[in-house]
């Protein structure tokens, strides 16, 4: 079958409500691809943006991010033609088991491909586990940008677009962030929000949060605390919390403060087997200022105690009741000085 000239259809490899993928075969140059059809029937304007947004993910030069080899509209269908992945997607490998050193692999690329994707004014939208798909060589790649979200200033943690709501950006309920799901106002920190519950679920083996209907679950994740990881998985609970901050104020800015943390995570637990961090170059400082999140070995210590340290975190909100505290202190012996 031949709808799209030039590409042999061969079967169906997933079919959803906004379009269908079909795994084909490019015939110019003998290679089988994913070739993702939209339905006909959505909105002309819809449509259009579907064609914008491929061709910016086109322009995406990323390990982790699918290349899309073809963009185009044929009568009253419009297209990409895809890198064709046979390593499966994320959510079954979640359901067979992951170790901890490969979850922090993956979410280390993840976060490496998003800050691209955030540098270039993009919103993805839908991070979750199926949509994370595997290369042969078990690199992990994210896909399917169908509903991903241009911005105009790309990268600023003050940034926000403008009617952006559930209704333009239809996340999975169990991986979006609370803004998405309150209707608020939102930036590219909702896929880091969609990142922190994957990284979680991984780790752990279930959501962060749940519920007997989509309404309780969105509930559930706006009202409870953010939950804690078991005593193994201390060290990272830190990375945890910014990222699932319910206040996207409070949320990791810059996807690269992620990779940083964990580079600094697994250089301090080594895995016997070689972990790909080690290919990758180091990570800058936060450009955004908004969180800055360091991570510190455990078995770190100061020049007066030998006690574990923790994680060391900072951030503006935390830093001006230190200084109240500090003033406070300085006046109190200033007092106490002066009455002696």
């Amino acid at each position: 079958m031949s709808v799209i000239k030039g590409y042999q259809i061969q079967s169906i490899l997933a079919k959803g409500g906004m379009a269908t993928v079909y795994i084909a075969m490019q015939e110019s140059l003998k290679r089988q691809v994913a070739l993702k059809i939209l339905d006909p029937k959505l909105d002309m304007t819809l449509l259009e943006h579907f064609l914008d947004e491929s061709r910016i993910i086109a322009s995406l030069k990323h390990p982790n991010i699918i290349p899309v080899f073809d963009v185009g509209r044929v009568g009253i269908h419009f297209y990409h033609a895809m890198e064709y992945l046979e390593g499966g997607d994320l959510e079954t490998r979640i359901a067979q088991g992951i170790d901890k050193h490969t979850v922090l692999e993956i979410i280390l690329e993840l976060s490496d491909a998003l800050h691209l994707v955030h540098s270039k004014g993009i919103i993805h939208g839908d991070i979750k586990p199926a949509n994370i798909v595997f290369r042969s060589d078990d690199c992990p790649v994210i896909t399917d940008f169908g509903i991903s979200k241009r911005i105009e200033l790309a990268y600023s943690s003050s940034e926000t677009s403008k009617d952006d709501s559930p209704a333009n950006i239809l996340a999975s309920p169990s991986y979006a962030s609370p803004e998405l799901m309150q209707n608020q106002s939102f930036n590219h920190k909702v896929d880091i929000y969609s990142l922190g519950v994957m990284m979680y679920e991984m780790l752990v083996g279930s959501k962060p949060y749940n519920g007997a209907s989509p309404a309780e679950l969105v509930a559930n994740s706006i009202q409870q605390p953010i939950p804690l990881f078991p005593d193994n998985l201390k060290s990272l609970q830190p990375l945890l919390d910014h990222m699932l901050a319910k206040d996207p104020d409070e949320r990791i800015g810059d996807a690269r403060m992620i990779s940083r943390y964990i580079k600094k995570y697994l250089r301090d637990h080594p895995n016997t087997s070689e972990t790909k961090n080690q290919q990758n170059s180091d990570i800058d400082n936060n450009a955004n200022g908004d969180v800055v999140l360091e991570y510190v070995s455990d078995s770190s210590s100061n020049s007066s105690s030998s006690t574990s340290l923790p994680e060391t975190i900072s951030s503006s909100k935390m830093l001006l009741p230190l200084l109240v505290v500090l003033f406070s202190v300085i006046v109190a012996l200033s007092v106490w000085h002066f009455v002696i």
